[in-house]
């Protein structure tokens, strides 16, 4: 399985830490960074990345009411 490579970002968009996990596809890793966002308190976005390509980002939603 392809590695991917999960940044948490803070909300000045520094990244302190990061996760590599084996996933299935794209589509396995937008899924996995959904679960590390939630694991990271401290972070609004993971980016993910697989050697040099950018995968995507998922962020946490903010309520403006």
């Amino acid at each position: 399985m392809p590695l991917f490579t999960f940044y948490p970002c803070r909300p000045d968009g520094t990244s302190v830490a990061f996760d590599s996990i084996e996933c299935r596809d794209d589509a396995d890793a937008m899924e996995r960074a959904r679960r590390v966002l939630a694991d990271h308190l401290s972070a609004v976005e993971v980016v993910i990345w697989q050697g040099e390509r950018e995968v995507g980002a998922v962020s946490r939603v903010k309520d403006d009411a």
